[in-house]
């Protein structure tokens, strides 16, 4: 008999309508968030691809850039080991 009156409590029953709003509100959430969750999951998986491609064509050439800035560089460093053996060459007819 005492049990059915903590359960009839109006302390109870609020406690109860509290509980089974807090279950509302995460299936009203549930039901709004998860179609949003697809749609954001479709545009990264399309924003994905498009970088791929992107990718896809730009890297090839980068890459052969830094081949020619490479080469570049190597010339630049064997002209001026040349240039730095004419000066040691004119400094020491000068002498």
């Amino acid at each position: 008999m005492e049990n059915r009156k903590k359960w009839s409590s109006p302390q109870s029953l609020i406690i109860m309508a509290i509980v089974l709003l807090i279950f509302v509100y995460i299936g009203i959430d549930l039901g709004q968030t998860k179609p949003q969750i697809k749609q954001d999951l479709k545009e990264v998986k399309q924003e994905y691809v498009e970088l791929s491609n992107f990718l896809d064509k730009k890297v090839p050439e980068i890459d052969s850039t830094l081949k020619v800035q490479a080469e570049q560089i190597s010339s630049q460093g064997k002209d001026i080991n040349f240039l730095n053996e004419k000066v040691k060459d004119l400094g020491t007819e000068v002498k």
